[in-house]
């Protein structure tokens, strides 16, 4: 094979940055004597051959990483394209190229990344449950359930000694100017609620040692794109991250939080003894292909009933480390039901966790039938009773995926505790579904699945999935 000439070149770059993203144009045209070049990516194993069209704008590239870059081989030369914009950013490069079809440009492009994780993490969390209540986010909480959305939300948990704690605490400081910014009608609330809670997730405090009078926050990993459609400095939180710091400082939260801290590990011992994670973990992945490294349960004691799950990841070293975050809710609204056994306490919390976990695994096998599941629940009277909660189940597969995913978990209770346990708990998950949640059908949907299983038992939950389907299909 004819060896390659690397060019090593000093290059005057136009560069322009937009919202953060870095745009550059090498000024020089590269002669290439056809349209075809090979792409080598610095951290990924093998190369990749690339036709320029003069027609189509396809565009080469990968997701943005520290130290990486892309070599270019055309003809008998090669070109490096490094990615020297800043995480989590995006990073477009456009090479102007001339050939003997005439002359042509190169789009290169180095997306924005959802969460970067180093070597140190992955090592450290490798197969490993995290539980915690990290500072930002309980700031994050605070504030929220001190907001005038917040005092007028049905779905915080606004009661016992920590909830009476905050008030105390805080209520000199609800004339703050970020109490202005976070009054928000009822029909946008579950998107603010959301995009201002979840996001904070993805800041740090400069100083770490809880306790400190520094209050600033930096958006340094390793998470970056949380909720909704924006990196997460572009968010609510992060629009509102000087007012954030500014409250914090003020009202002394830092001092708080600290004065706390024996109470928040207690709260998370609580959850790591109600939430066997590891069981459920171990189920998923025996009942489905997908596979993750690591998990993380993220909580608030003033979360009540609005429960979301997010993944995470990184490419390093031929290798994908997956890490998924669950934001839950505490343990306090099965405590104080005197009424309920341990078991059964633990069967009703793992509920919570559960029906995000699977999440993870089943929504990218239930995607492989979109086109079916579309005609099925596109007529969605049959399935549920619209109100502001499941309008934001806002197209037809994200509706299947509630009630399998839901219906997934009765199966794992049926299948791991015993029966009256499991009849409790199932039958405190239809209400749930039913009564509350208005997915009208999901009794019966239940009802099918379990049959369906019994049917196929030497089968996994995967192989289920079409079967159901079909069955939902004779309930149009």
């Amino acid at each position: 094979m004819r060896p390659f000439l690397f060019l090593v070149i000093a290059l005057a770059i136009t560069q322009q940055s937009s919202a953060q993203t870095v745009t550059e144009t090498y000024p020089k045209t590269y002669f290439c004597p056809n349209d075809t070049f090979v792409m080598k990516y610095s951290d990924f194993p093998g190369t990749f051959p690339y036709r320029v069209s003069r027609t189509d704008k396809g565009s080469p590239g990968t997701d943005a990483r520290p130290n990486i870059y892309i070599t270019i081989y055309y003809g008998n030369d090669s070109l490096r394209v490094p990615y020297h914009n800043k995480l989590p950013y995006a990073h477009i490069i456009f090479i102007n190229f001339e050939s003997p079809k005439g002359k042509t440009t190169l789009r290169l492009h180095y997306n924005d990344v959802a969460s970067y994780f180093p070597v140190s993490y992955m090592s450290a969390h490798n197969n490993q449950v995290q539980f915690d209540i990290p500072e930002p986010y309980e700031l994050a909480n605070i504030i929220w359930t001190l907001s005038p959305s917040g005092q007028r939300a049905a779905d915080l948990y606004k009661t016992g000694e920590y909830f009476q704690r905050v008030m105390a605490h805080f209520k000199p400081f609800l004339n703050h100017p970020i109490f202005k910014q976070l009054d928000f009608p009822d029909s946008v609330y579950y998107s603010n609620y959301y995009g201002f809670r979840e996001n904070s997730f993805a800041f740090n405090f400069e100083k770490p040692d809880p306790g400190s009078k520094n209050t600033k926050l930096l958006f340094n990993g390793p998470y970056y794109f949380v909720y909704g459609e924006e990196l997460a400095d572009s968010s609510l939180f992060g629009k509102l991250k000087a007012l954030v710091e500014d409250f914090a400082a003020k009202s002394k939260f830092r001092q708080f939080y600290k004065e706390n801290l024996p109470y928040y590990s207690k709260e998370i011992d609580r959850a790591k003894l109600l939430l066997p994670m590891r069981q459920m973990w171990d189920w998923m992945e025996k009942e489905f292909p997908a596979r993750h490294q690591s998990y993380r349960v993220v909580f608030s004691p003033l979360t009540g009933g609005s429960h979301s799950t997010q993944n995470f990841g990184t490419y390093q070293n031929n290798s994908w480390f997956s890490e998924s975050v669950m934001f839950i809710c505490g343990t306090g609204r099965y405590d104080e039901m005197n009424e309920l056994t341990e078991k059964q306490r633990e069967g009703l919390m793992s509920g919570i966790v559960f029906t995000e976990i699977d999440h993870n695994y089943v929504n990218r096998e239930s995607y492989k039938f979109r086109q079916s599941i579309d005609s099925i629940f596109s007529n969605r009277a049959t399935w549920t009773k619209e109100d502001l909660a499941t309008k934001s189940y806002g197209n037809p597969i994200s509706v299947f995926n509630e009630y399998f995913t839901h219906a997934l978990f009765c199966l794992y209770i049926l299948e791991t505790y015993d029966p009256a346990t499991a009849k409790l708990v199932n039958e405190r998950r239809e209400s749930l579904m039913v009564d509350r949640r208005n997915f009208i059908r999901f009794r019966e949907f239940n009802a099918a699945l379990i049959q369906l299983r019994k049917e196929h038992k030497d089968g996994k939950a995967v192989d289920l999935l079409p079967l159901i389907i079909e069955w939902c299909r004779t309930q149009n």
